[in-house]
């Protein structure tokens, strides 16, 4: 005899979690990190200019009084 549960059978199988939540979390995480990195990037650079602007300008000054 054969004997099965019906409300077992009448279950859906297990599903599956879905990914793309985690791959989109993944990316911001990855995008966020590279523009923390440029952004870093272009503040340096910013610095480095204005030293340089008033090194610039103090060369100009010393060169105009002698």
């Amino acid at each position: 005899m054969n004997v099965s549960n019906p409300v077992e059978s009448d279950k859906p199988p297990p599903k599956r979690k879905p990914i793309w939540p985690w791959l989109v979390l993944l990316v911001l995480t990855l995008a966020i990190i590279y523009i923390h990195h440029r952004i870093s990037l272009i503040i340096d650079d910013l610095a480095q200019m204005a030293g340089d602007f008033t090194q610039l300008l103090r060369w100009i000054m010393a060169k105009l009084e002698g």
